[in-house]
């Protein structure tokens, strides 16, 4: 789950905000900002959705035997 949220923040950030703060910081530091942000892959990896529902449905079996247990 964690990894979908980083891929849906990454995706949905402008890019010009990202290069305007990391310029903004560089400036702060007195740093020079040289290298580009890499540019995004041409097609979309899919991610299995099946595997995370499996795993959230394990986790909540798993919690409901230790509630049980307590």
């Amino acid at each position: 789950m964690e990894s979908s949220m980083a891929g849906s923040t990454s995706l949905s950030t402008p890019e010009g905000e990202v290069s305007s703060l990391m310029q903004q910081v560089a400036d702060d530091y007195g740093l020079e900002v040289s290298v580009g942000l890499p540019q995004p892959a041409g097609h979309a990896i899919a991610t299995p959705a099946k595997a995370e529902s499996v795993d959230e449905d394990d986790l909540t079996r798993r919690l409901a035997e230790l509630k049980a247990r307590g």
